[in-house]
């Protein structure tokens, strides 16, 4: 008998950009991630929080959710 193989569902992750625009992930979203999407969208500087507003670390990843990319702009003196 052939052995029968069945696909997961997968897990899906999002990522929402300022402006509110959402990039889907498969499975967790990882740092690595992060920069990639945070890069193609022209974004160099940029903080991450949970959908509670609570500022998100290197530590934190890789998570499965949504998260909020939030440009980072550094106070100039």
């Amino acid at each position: 008998m052939d052995e029968v193989f069945e696909v997961e569902d997968g897990q899906v992750s999002k990522i929402i950009l300022p402006g509110g625009e959402t990039v889907e992930i498969d499975g967790k979203i990882t740092v690595s991630k992060l920069k990639e999407v945070a890069r193609e969208y022209g974004i160099k500087k940029f903080i991450v929080e949970n959908t509670d507003g609570q500022r998100l670390t290197a530590a934190d990843f890789p998570l499965q959710g949504t998260v909020y990319i939030k440009e980072y702009n550094a106070a100039k003196f």
